[in-house]
Parts: C-alpha cells; sequence; structure tokens
C-alpha cells in the first residue's frame, strides 16, 4: 500500500521518531534490565527515519 503525505507532513513524522529515539535513549539510563529491547526499538525507529529521508 502507498500513501501520499506532503512534505511537511513528513517532517513531522520523522520529528515525532526522532523525539521517541531520544526518549528511549533517556530510559535505557534509567531501565538496565530492559536495555537490549529499548536498544532493538531504537534501531527499528532509526531505520524508519533513514527510510523516510531516502524517500523524500
Amino acid at each position: 500500500m502507498k500513501i501520499e503525505l506532503e512534505l511537511e507532513e513528513i517532517r513531522n513524522i520523522q520529528n515525532l521518531i526522532i523525539s521517541r529515539v531520544n526518549e528511549l535513549r533517556e530510559k535505557i539510563s534509567n531501565d538496565i534490565d530492559r536495555e537490549e529491547e529499548i536498544k532493538e526499538i531504537i534501531r527499528y525507529y532509526k531505520k524508519l527515519v533513514k527510510k523516510i529521508e531516502n524517500q523524500i
């Protein structure tokens, strides 16, 4: 499925993802037990951002 978004909407999505990554990085320092799980989530989000950037 393909959707069409305005450039501004795409940038907003990128910013939301980046904000979430930053929140998760902060959480890593507070939750050592879930560190690997949180790192996996961050990697996934970073891949999404990269994919978005490649399509703009």
